[in-house]
């Protein structure tokens, strides 16, 4: 049997957590939620997954790759956020009576996938509602579900809604279990903290189990971590790899701290979560929160602020790490260089008819500014005013010449969708980390200006995943079209 999983979600209902972490790869007591999802199908026997993703698709390649960890066979298709599965399935092109099972990835449920297909294998005619803990499971059958399959549409349905307005036959399953739809700060505090006292049924936390001065509850501890004498404290909870806390930390109650994590001399941890990579600084109470490196939030209330006192919360990258992190996008290869050069050199040869063809397309404004932002560093640039997008780029070669930009990657001369101030730092900290930014890429050659956010994250990630040659040959297409298109243009305004 094959399944399709569904990781497409935007995550705005977990503001400011999005900004770090898509709902599929959230930490739930350091496990991405979407391994829980795949342990639960390789349980079931399941080979071949179909994974739909959005804008996500790099993370999540980085974070799960092509299955083999669980002995799933992995594909990855690009859809719209949260793009309703009616427009999806049928671009997968499935054999409509094969049965084949639907599920989201991006929600934290107990183990009953197996469940689920037996019984909907027993009655292959009709659809299947499957509901775990009173709520919708996420779960569908095709092909009785395909005239359904709505229902798995972000956010999902309330289940006693649904069969208000079915009509047909139609059955409803009760699971077994535990369900959380992470579609709140405070839910998704909730089942970080029922996983972390073992009470989500079928699942439980990786690491080695430490007992503490709780006599029902201890610590799952993760490897190369030092911390004190947990047997001491009264708490219990989750702790990630690679992560120190002092001997001289006191915890309380319900404790989550992620991997990479410092967490320093004399501090008061209770009842919250340290998220991967953050540093709680000396002498400091936390208490009813999530850090997340330089924010504290605050689940209850969804609010939330940053701290910009490295001495009290802040990213505990190594400074390694932060080279690595803010060199992306501009490690650039000799052979790009020296591409780049001979390129530019012979644009210097061609300037001469680039004047006088930038001149013919605008007297006044041969040459334009452009400001590209790379690494949150601005450098201004020029380009030729002229028709063909490859050839007025050519003065910006020297960015690849001096080692910015790598010659061919997603574009840097867009800045990514703005809500305020604290998205746009966080969006634009994500980009740099996660794409190899480029001259010349499908946005940068791309004829149309009125392309969404959206719809470059999407041809962005679709380029990413092609080879070196089929990259060159899908912008050598683009700047083909953009100038048949300009001389279609010309030639009905004449």
């Amino acid at each position: 049997m094959q399944a399709i999983i569904f990781a497409n979600r935007n995550g705005n209902e977990l503001m400011p957590l999005n900004q770090f972490y898509c709902p599929a790869l959230l930490p739930v007591s350091n496990k991405n939620v979407i391994e829980y999802t795949l342990e639960d199908l390789a349980n079931t026997g399941v080979k071949q997954v179909k994974l739909i993703v959005s804008s996500q698709i790099h993370e999540l390649k980085a974070a799960i790759g092509n299955g083999e960890r669980w002995g799933l066979e992995i594909d990855y298709f690009l859809s719209r956020d949260q793009e309703d599965a009616s427009k999806v399935i049928p671009r997968l092109q499935l054999d409509k009576t094969q049965s084949i099972l639907l599920a989201r990835a991006d929600m934290l449920r107990s183990p009953c996938i197996k469940s689920f297909v037996r019984f909907s294998e027993q009655m292959p005619n009709s659809f299947v509602i499957a509901k775990i803990n009173n709520q919708n499971a996420g779960l569908l059958m095709l092909p009785a579900a395909r005239a359904h399959t709505e229902t798995l549409n972000w956010p999902l349905a309330n289940t006693e809604n649904l069969i208000e307005q079915l009509e047909g036959d139609y059955v409803t399953q009760v699971l077994h279990g535990d369900c959380f739809m992470l579609d709140s700060l405070s839910d998704y505090m909730q089942a970080n903290q029922s996983m972390a006292m073992a009470k989500v049924i079928g699942s439980a936390p990786k690491g080695r189990y430490i007992s503490s001065a709780t006599a029902a509850n201890g610590f799952y501890v993760g490897v190369k971590t030092k911390t004190g004498q947990l047997r001491t404290q009264n708490a219990w909870g989750v702790i990630g790899d690679n992560s120190q806390i002092d001997e001289s930390v006191n915890m309380q109650q319900n404790v989550i701290v992620g991997n990479s994590c410092l967490i320093d001399k004399k501090c008061t941890l209770n009842n919250c979560i340290i998220l991967d990579g953050s540093y709680v600084g000396q002498d400091l109470n936390v208490s009813n929160a999530i850090v997340c490196q330089s924010l504290l939030i605050t689940p209850d209330s969804g609010g939330y602020i940053e701290i910009n006192d490295q001495c009290l919360i802040a990213s505990n990258q190594s400074h390694e790490n932060s080279i690595a992190i803010n060199d992306k996008g501009s490690n650039v290869s000799v052979f790009e260089r020296l591409t780049a050069s001979l390129l530019f050199s012979a644009s210097l040869m061609l300037s001469p008819i680039l004047i006088v063809s930038a001149i013919f397309s605008s007297s006044h404004k041969p040459l334009f500014h452009q400001q590209v932002t790379i690494n949150n560093q601005k450098f201004n640039t020029w380009r030729w005013n002229v028709g063909s997008l490859f050839l007025s780029r050519l003065p910006q070669l020297i960015l690849v010449i001096t080692g910015k930009l790598n010659l061919v990657g997603c574009s840097p001369f867009n800045k990514p969708y703005q809500n305020d101030e604290t998205t746009e730092k966080y969006s634009e900290q994500n980009l740099t980390a996660n794409k190899e930014l480029g001259l010349y890429g499908p946005i940068q050659l791309h004829s149309n200006n009125d392309i969404t956010h959206e719809e470059q994250m999407l041809i962005e990630a679709e380029f990413a995943q092609l080879k070196t040659k089929a990259k060159l040959l899908k912008l050598f297409k683009l700047s083909q079209s953009h100038n048949r298109n300009k001389a279609h243009s010309k030639a009905t305004l004449g």
